[in-house]
């Protein structure tokens, strides 16, 4: 049956093996399994200019040892077909290799890799990990018990313009900023005043 020969290239510079390792294992976007299959396809580019021949040919028997079947790859990585298929996959998506591929001369149908393109690598770009906001504390109602002490410590008036009626319990350092239910957070205010009050502080009371 024959079959198309895919072949290897590489354009650009010679690649320097170190330094695109150093990059690869820093960005850890690659698994090893898929470096591994893309320093085997780039043993098919020619030594000296890291291109193949531009030739493409077909064979009706055996293919020679310088042409990159997947077979051939799952050999070199140690690996099956379809751990080669998956990772140039991989490879695709991560933008280092881009397959050209032809129809099989026996089957219009089916489409097989004429040629393998190794492509440079391309640092990932770095995205920052998403804030993450804390969700609002639940707040605790000041029990009845609590109410009628600090309403008794401050004298049943406002702490600010000591009215006796229309009181509430003021927490000093707001629930929203971390107060607590404490006796000494908590002081009486009127509603006036403690309206006024709002998020900020009241003066002739807060230091």
């Amino acid at each position: 049956m024959s079959g198309i020969q895919p072949r290897a290239t590489r354009r650009g510079t010679r690649l320097d093996w170190v330094k695109f390792d150093f990059e690869l294992a820093r960005d850890g976007s690659i698994e090893p399994t898929a470096k591994a299959l893309y320093a085997a396809i780039a043993s098919f580019v020619d030594v000296e200019t890291r291109r193949s021949s531009n030739e493409i040919g077909t064979i009706a028997n055996d293919v020679s040892e310088d042409v990159p079947t997947r077979k051939r790859l799952a050999e070199c990585i140690g690996k099956s077909v379809d751990t080669v298929d998956r990772c140039i996959t991989s490879l695709e998506q991560r933008g280092l290799l881009k397959v050209h591929r032809r129809t099989h001369p026996d089957n219009p149908k089916v489409y097989v890799p004429s040629e393998y393109e190794l492509l440079p690598y391309q640092p990932q770009p770095v995205v920052a990990p998403a804030a993450v906001v804390a969700p609002p504390r639940k707040r605790m109602p000041i029990s009845a018990t609590k109410r009628a002490r600090v309403l008794a410590r401050d004298g049943h008036r406002c702490r600010k313009c000591s009215a006796i009626e229309d009181l509430t319990i003021d927490h000093i350092k707001h629930w929203s900023r971390g107060g607590s239910n404490a006796d000494d957070n908590l002081r009486v205010l009127c509603r006036s005043c403690n309206s006024r009050r709002s998020d900020g502080s009241l003066d002739g009371v807060d230091a």
